[in-house]
């Protein structure tokens, strides 16, 4: 049985990161019920003095003005596991911080294991804000929201078609009017022309293509986002992780090939700003793909240098080939080990999108929160590396 939490009231006094052209003349307090809907009316007091609220370590004063005829109500259906989790966490907050109305979908069960892991164990800060928490089947999505309909649905979940038909198909027979989905940058064929641009050849037989199609066909309103990696407060995939799991502890860093190879990181609430301009700018983002990333690329032992400057300790890299010591460098390694990078052309030349990821502070950050949790004392298997090193006979401290 899903679960309903809501809050009727929302005080909008400043959060996001680094906001784009979503900012006001005034902050406003704003009143609605928790069935609002595009077309309800809202109450709007001054609010005298601008105040700031922590969001990981940026801190943005912004104001809004909400205007019955601009919100809008948004549905997230949110993936319960992985890289991708947060994005639903980080959509929900820019979007009640602009003064729509949000309710957030995760698959699963609230009393699940899962739920009291990050970013879902902050979803009380979703509820403070004004918005709405549900779980359940994606499958059901209906009867999951208890009958509410929604002006946007964004589908954060579903890799192939099986498991986002169902979202697409209630969303079409409710009557939203705007559906957004999130692909991955993952199923642009290999090619030798980099960056990965929007247009660039897909596989063919990736999940996400026949999702992205389907959406094509059925709505007139659509925008398809294609991530990379990324980074961001209450991220529970291990990228910078894994790195900081060796520099603490003084060991080597192996990493497969030159080191040279070239890829994508970025921060949660770009991905989240580039959301929110699509849902307040529909005309602009309609019957468009966007790649979600950064518009700079970094190296593989460059995140390895960057990761040791966010814990200011010494790194000791050791680049290697995959096949001469028997390894599984998908096992072995946390990132692709060829050059994979795109570029945010349509974000920049349709929405106005410009990116804020700093990963020299975003990496302090994350590096903060891996001592915060005591990451750093805990008991790490290091199999794969021990044996990698031993073939290269790289001495490992005891």
């Amino acid at each position: 049985m899903a679960t309903l939490t809501s809050s009727s009231s929302l005080l909008l006094s400043s959060s996001s990161f680094n906001l784009l052209p979503l900012s006001h003349s005034s902050i406003s307090r704003l009143s609605f019920s928790s069935s609002f809907h595009s077309s309800s009316s809202l109450s709007i007091l001054p609010h005298s003095s601008v105040s700031s609220r922590r969001f990981g370590t940026h801190h943005v004063a912004f104001t809004t003005i909400a205007s019955a005829s601009q919100k809008k109500k948004v549905l997230i259906v949110n993936t319960n596991t992985g890289g991708h989790a947060i994005i639903g966490f980080y959509f929900a907050k820019e979007l009640l911080a602009s003064g729509h109305a949000v309710t957030i979908l995760t698959v699963g069960e609230e009393g699940s294991d899962k739920m009291k892991k990050p970013p879902f164990s902050s979803f009380s800060e979703i509820v403070s804000a004004g918005g709405s928490t549900v779980w359940g089947n994606p499958a059901e999505v209906g009867s999951v929201v208890g009958g509410q309909t929604f002006d946007v649905v964004l589908d954060n979940n579903g890799k192939d078609l099986e498991a986002v038909r169902p979202v697409i198909d209630w969303a079409k027979s409710s009557g939203a009017k705007q559906f957004l989905f999130i692909s991955s940058a993952g199923i642009y064929k290999l090619t030798d022309e980099l960056p990965h641009v929007e247009g660039d050849a897909v596989k063919a037989d990736a999940g996400h293509v026949g999702v992205e199609k389907y959406i094509a066909e059925t709505f007139e309103s659509w925008s398809v986002f294609r991530p990379q990696y990324m980074i961001g407060s209450g991220n529970n995939k291990d990228c910078e992780e894994w790195f900081f799991d060796r520099i603490v502890r003084d060991r080597p860093v192996p990493i497969p090939g030159s080191g040279l190879q070239l890829t994508n990181i970025s921060h949660a609430r770009d991905l989240s700003s580039l959301l929110t301009l699509a849902v307040e700018k529909p005309e602009a983002a309609n019957h468009s793909i966007f790649n979600s990333v950064s518009d700079r690329a970094v190296t593989l032992n460059g995140i390895a240098k960057l990761c040791a400057q966010a814990a200011g300790r010494p790194v000791n890299i050791v680049n290697y080939d995959p096949k001469a010591v028997g390894v599984d460098a998908k096992k072995a390694f946390p990132f692709r080990t060829q050059h994979f990078y795109a570029e945010p052309r349509a974000a920049k030349t349709k929405l106005g999108w410009r990116a804020t990821t700093n990963l020299p502070e975003d990496l302090k950050e994350r590096f903060e929160e891996y001592i915060k949790i005591g990451r750093d004392k805990k008991p790490i298997k290091f199999d794969l590396d021990d044996k990698i090193l031993e073939a290269l006979k790289v001495p490992v401290p005891v």
